[in-house]
């Protein structure tokens, strides 16, 4: 059976000139029934939309920081950008993505992509901001855990369950303000918001967490088949 064709947005290492992706996500979108597709960052409007064009769907990965500016702050000491390019590329992406209901999977910094391309803000850095939060970082040499809660009755919770799940957590940044046509669908017991998805038909859902890096874990990996599920209609 044909495999949909899921987006990965990659990395940019402009001063090595080199493209880059954890190789996690690859494995998740195959081990979901996906045929990953490598999206380098390339300065031209015209080029997303191409390319766009030639998906089933779209999983948009983590990695550094995004530019607060884009919604309006300026950056906190603890804020690490992403390369411009990547920045510039990243938000085309996701909003022509939305813009054409195309199914999407946002992960750690892609569920806050997600936010700000539908207008919303984020903590720059939980530690800093939100003094009575958890350890969301995790460890220096890799990753902490946390339980979040899934609500019941949401699309996140027809995939992995409602109620509580144990999750990894590296991240020190969260959404603050939820962008237009969310809904917050999971949160860490200190408040914090690990899940969203649309409000709308289209399949979007965005988690804080990394679930590419659970395939150990039957619900973690339910989240990559229900974007390859959700994409097979879209297929050409």
């Amino acid at each position: 059976m044909p495999r949909p064709r899921i987006g990965l947005n990659c990395d940019v290492d402009d001063a090595n000139a080199k493209v880059t992706i954890n190789q996690s996500y690859v494995d998740a979108v195959v081990r979901g029934g996906g045929w990953p597709v490598l999206l380098a960052p390339v300065d031209d409007p015209d080029w997303v939309r191409t390319a766009l064009g030639q998906l089933d769907g779209l999983v948009l990965t983590g990695g550094r920081d995004y530019n607060p500016v884009l919604y309006g702050r300026e950056p906190h000491p603890a804020t690490s950008l992403l390369s411009p390019r990547r920045t510039r590329f990243d938000l085309a992406l996701a909003g022509a993505a939305l813009d054409a209901g195309l199914p999407t999977l946002g992960i750690c910094g892609g569920i806050q992509l997600l936010n700000i391309a539908r207008g919303g803000t984020l903590v720059q850095d939980i530690p800093a901001q939100l003094q009575s939060a958890l350890d969301h970082h995790g460890q220096k040499t890799g990753f902490g855990r946390h339980t979040v809660r899934v609500d019941a009755g949401t699309r996140l919770a027809e995939i992995v369950g409602a109620g509580e799940l144990e999750v990894n957590t590296s991240h020190h940044q969260a959404i603050e303000q939820l962008g237009r046509g969310l809904r917050v669908v999971a949160r860490a017991p200190d408040g914090v918001i690990e899940a969203v998805e649309g409000t709308g038909d289209a399949f979007l859902l965005g988690v804080q967490w990394h679930p590419e890096r659970l395939l150990d874990r039957s619900e973690q990996v339910r989240l990559f088949e229900a974007v390859a599920e959700a994409a097979r209609p879209m297929m050409r």
